[in-house]
């Protein structure tokens, strides 16, 4: 066990001992210890302990907050938030303290820990495959498990899951794409999703039915690369990204286009669905990709900060977050064929750096360009309405007619009902 582990692992044990004492016995001093030591024991034991749980560092959880606050034009106050599987709550330190913000967590030591440190915060111990709130959510953020599997009592659940295999009274299925599909149920449509996840969800066969389900319920709003450093504190050098996403809404109609070349032009044009390669929803943005370098730090925990300032080039990339999610002078992109010989087209869940940017990645520079969607500022018809692809106030106003639809009658507009 290296130095840094060992200060983790002792870290780690001291908390315990906290824990375990009287809850009016803990001091201040003792509560301000485990919000700078406790990490649980994510990359200390086989198997990262609780389920392939790799704490995450906080300006990488800071970074997703603030990109949603960006995206939402603020954050409201009592907006409701939900961490699945929040550790030793390192997102909710984030978090402005007037939101409601429920955390999940199965292991009772992470959970007693959070719990004595964001006492404004309602954390749950239990699997967090047993919580039935359904569209509720304005935001659901976190670094759920990896690559182990989910195993839980069909009766518990309280609905079914597509990602989970039902064998002799059991729901099993990998770690990383149940818990998308749970965020996408507790998301409220609208709402957003940001989680951390394991680079393999952009284009692994064994993840093409969450790639599916994400794009049959959700506007892709961005993918990140984040450098294989990013976890190297906790025993991992597995690839990641950050994956936003926004939760359609029941009046958001489907647009299909299909993708072609004019010289070295990619062109997006609306078609008929059955010409089409894919479709995207209306009110659906180029896909804003992002390739970091530098997370600031190396392998071995040694700072990168070059000018001494703490930021990153995360920082650097929540500007991106404020305006319109385009980078002025890039040519955007068409999504790629991801799956080999399949020709599925993996709605640039995929962060694969063209090659107009692949210059800034091998300087060791953060690179960021558009995937387009509906086409490059071309005008969409859905819904007997006329819109741009590049008019970034369109998701918007759909999401904003649901809502008052549903304000003034109770039944929110589906496209059917617009129709009749």
């Amino acid at each position: 066990m290296g130095k840094a582990d060992r200060k983790r692992w002792d870290g780690n044990v001291r908390s315990m001992a906290i824990v375990a004492k009287p809850r009016d016995e803990i001091t201040e001093a003792e509560i301000q210890f485990l919000r700078e030591n406790y990490t649980s024991a994510g990359g200390l034991l086989p198997n990262a302990y609780a389920g392939g749980a790799f704490f995450t560092p906080t300006h990488v959880a800071r970074f997703i907050v603030e990109a949603l606050r960006g995206l939402s034009g603020g954050i409201a106050s009592g907006s409701r938030w939900l961490e699945p599987s929040c550790g030793s709550g390192v997102f909710i330190e984030h978090i402005p303290d007037d939101a409601e913000i429920t955390a999940l967590e199965i292991d009772d030591l992470s959970a007693k820990v959070t719990s004595l440190i964001y006492p404004h915060a309602n954390v749950i111990q239990g699997d967090a495959f047993l919580h039935d709130r359904r569209d509720y959510y304005d935001f659901v953020v976190g670094n759920p498990p990896y690559g182990v599997t989910i195993d839980v009592a069909v009766e518990a659940l309280p609905d079914t899951f597509e990602t989970l295999k039902v064998t002799k009274g059991r729901a099993r299925g990998k770690s990383e794409c149940a818990f998308i599909e749970l965020a996408i149920k507790a998301a409220k449509p609208g709402g957003y999703i940001a989680f951390v996840l394991p680079k393999g969800i952009g284009f692994g066969n064994q993840t093409a039915k969450i790639r599916e389900l994400m794009r049959d319920t959700c506007w892709h709003v961005a993918s990140i690369e984040l450098p294989g450093t990013t976890f190297a504190l906790t025993g991992t050098t597995i690839p990641t990204d950050i994956h936003i996403l926004r939760k359609v809404t029941p009046n958001a109609a489907k647009v299909f286009v299909k993708y072609t070349q004019r010289g070295r032009v990619d062109v997006v044009e609306q078609a008929e669905e059955m010409a089409s390669g894919t479709f995207w929803y209306a009110g659906q943005m180029p896909v804003l990709q992002a390739s970091i370098t530098d997370i600031g730090y190396d392998k071995d925990g040694r700072s990168t900060d070059k000018w001494g300032d703490g930021l990153t080039q995360l920082d650097e990339l929540l500007e991106a977050f404020e305006d319109t999610l385009m980078r002025e002078n890039t040519d955007p992109v068409a999504p790629f064929d991801g799956v080999e010989k399949s020709g599925e087209l993996v709605h640039a869940f995929s962060v694969k750096v063209p090659p107009h940017e692949a210059w800034r990645t091998k300087r060791e520079m953060m690179a960021y360009w558009n995937v387009l969607t509906l086409g490059r500022g071309e005008d969409i018809v859905s819904d007997g309405g006329v819109d741009s692809s590049f008019d970034f106030g369109w998701q918007d106003r759909i999401v904003n007619e649901y809502y008052a639809e549903l304000d003034r009658t109770g039944n929110g507009l589906t496209p059917e009902k617009e129709a009749a």
